[in-house]
Formats: C-alpha cells, sequence, structure tokens
C-alpha cells in the first residue's frame, strides 16, 4: 500500500502503548506516508503521561494543519450529519474534514463515529 495514512487519536494511543493491534496497523502501513492532524496533537497533549513518547510519535509523523479548506469541509461534513441526525463529536469531525481536505485515508479504532462522513476513506485493520 502507498498511500498518505492519516492517524486518529485513538490509534495514536495504541502505538504509543506498542499493543498488538498497533504492530498490525504498523505492518500494513509501512509503505505509507503517515500524519496526524492537529487534532490529535492536541487530544495526545492533554494527556498526563507518556508525553517523551508523544514527541517521539510527532517527531516520526508529519502534522497535517487545520485549514480553510478543513473548516470548509467540516462545516459541510456537520449540515449533512445534522440533516441525518447522526451528529459525532466536534473533535472526530476536525479530524474527519482534515484528512479528507489532504486525501488522507484515516487509521481509526472508531468506525462508529466516521463511518457516514462522505469521501472520507477509513483503513480497514
Amino acid at each position: 500500500m502507498d498511500t498518505k495514512i492519516c492517524l486518529d487519536t485513538d490509534v495514536s494511543i495504541e502505538v504509543l502503548k506498542n499493543t498488538p493491534k498497533s504492530h498490525q496497523l504498523l505492518d500494513l502501513i509501512k509503505d505509507s506516508e503517515v500524519y496526524i492532524t492537529t487534532i490529535s496533537v492536541f487530544e495526545l497533549l492533554l494527556r498526563e503521561t507518556n508525553l517523551d513518547a508523544i514527541e517521539k510519535l510527532l517527531l516520526k509523523t508529519a502534522v497535517l494543519d487545520f485549514s480553510e479548506l478543513s473548516a470548509r469541509k467540516a462545516a459541510e461534513i456537520f449540515k449533512d450529519l445534522k440533516i441525518k441526525g447522526q451528529m459525532i463529536p466536534l473533535r472526530d469531525l476536525l479530524i474527519a474534514s482534515t484528512a479528507i481536505a489532504n486525501n488522507c485515508t484515516l487509521a481509526t479504532l472508531n468506525i462508529k463515529d466516521f463511518r457516514n462522513i462522505k469521501n472520507l476513506t477509513l483503513l480497514d485493520f
């Protein structure tokens, strides 16, 4: 697989914990460009522990900023989900819109919050 992968916060935490699930993911994305959003950086830095490990992870991944295009995508997604009665947490909405705006596949363990978002490709692992 030679693609752009954006790690959701939950997947980043799995990587930090070095879990079997993270090994499966890392093997799957070994030939991919790996990214993380500024929203996930925020969520990770809220943690009280493993801050050194978080910094090391951030050195290995490119960070995607929440841009104007991301904001426009987020507003579009928000309106669509609101009409459908399928609202998700705001942080997840911002992560999804950033992945879409940057043509990334999102690696997440939280499929339920992301599965109803149009134009978002999810990594199945």
